[in-house]
């Protein structure tokens, strides 16, 4: 058998299994963005626009761009993007991967990875934010896009948890030398030498889905500022936010958050635009509101602090004096404010 001969779509749908969509069009209307790929939105149709989870926060100096895993979908992540926000008070936006959730088309390394740099783009040239406030977080197959975006920008920061060293490698733990007939995808070592960015790097010892030696390798390749974080007792799907010292420690003192910014997030209105994914009401001739367009819509029942049960992957084997920023989603921060943990940087329960 030829590297040309193996079918690469059965390679892909155990890379990318796409789960049944846990969201709606109307499940969480005030956090859900529609991206038309000419970041044009006077001209694009649902097949043309990627779904993301916009989440703000008040006053907030960075963004975490995080990019998921490949079980979930926006719906089922959005609860520990939540839990991101609140405790290290940081915009997020997550971006969709094609035929998760909403999105439409089929996942493969090059769509994934299309989603992941358009929406960078996004971040970049329609809400003008700045390369050196980004900070890239990839799980698992979302550290192949993570990985991708930090070795072509130097961005503030960059997250790995539970990373590979790339497909083929990974393959090769569990089938041996017939990985050599696969195509490679993710070639997350041979770009590590370009990362230039600082990177935190977490990873259990118990993963048994991406065995932590491919955290190891990537993390002695990097020649940036870094630290790793190897759990004795952390799988491949563990809560995150379940013990203090697997992530949320880390974060807060390698990238010394939280941090506050003056300058404001104006996220137009026409992003969250229903008629963006599709649905039956007509394109607007200018700008909508969101309020308008979504009065009366109700909210998710996902609301609040804490992270979801983890899903399975698949891959083989507030400071006082701040002003607070103008944004589309403030009246959604202020329902759920009283649902956040009161101390920032305390561990979510």
């Amino acid at each position: 058998m030829t590297l040309s001969s193996f079918p690469s779509d059965i390679v892909d749908s155990i890379l990318f299994p796409t789960p049944r969509s846990t969201y709606d069009f109307d499940d969480f209307p005030d956090d859900l963005v529609w991206i038309p790929r000419s970041l044009d939105p006077k001209d694009v149709d649902r097949q043309d626009s990627v779904p993301c989870l916009l989440l703000t926060s008040p006053s907030a100096r960075f963004f975490v761009f995080y990019l998921h895993s490949n079980a979930e979908d926006l719906g089922r992540c959005r609860q520990f993007c939540n839990v991101i926000r609140a405790q290290f008070q940081v915009h997020v936006l997550a971006v969709e991967y094609p035929g998760y959730g909403l999105c439409a088309g089929k996942a493969n390394e090059e769509t994934v990875l299309e989603n992941a740099h358009l929406a960078l783009k996004f971040l970049r040239e329609v809400l003008h934010w700045s390369l050196d406030e980004i900070l890239v977080m990839g799980r698992s197959i979302g550290c192949g896009s993570a990985m991708s975006i930090a070795s072509q920008h130097k961005v503030a920061g960059l997250i790995l948890i539970c990373p590979f060293i790339s497909v083929r490698e990974l393959f090769r733990e569990f089938v041996g030398r017939v990985a050599e007939v696969i195509q490679e995808r993710f070639p997350n070592l041979e770009l590590m030498q370009r990362v230039s960015s600082p990177m935190l790097l977490v990873h259990g010892k118990l993963d048994t889905v991406v065995p932590w030696t491919h955290g190891q390798a990537l993390y002695k390749a990097c020649t940036a500022r870094k630290r790793i974080i190897v759990p004795e007792k952390m799988h491949h799907n563990s809560n995150l936010l379940a013990e203090p010292s697997f992530f949320v420690l880390p974060m807060l003192q390698f990238f010394t958050l939280p941090d506050y910014s003056f300058e404001e997030l104006d996220v137009p209105d026409w992003c969250y635009g229903r008629w963006l994914a599709g649905s039956t009401r007509s394109s607007p001739s200018g700008l909508l509101k969101t309020t308008d367009l979504f009065r009366g819509q109700p909210t998710s029942p996902l609301e609040g602090p804490g992270e979801l049960p983890p899903a399975e992957d698949a891959t083989p084997g507030g400071t006082a004096g701040i002003a607070e920023r103008r944004t589309p989603g403030a009246a959604a921060l202020e329902r759920r404010s009283s649902e956040r943990p009161k101390e920032p940087g305390a561990p979510a329960e």
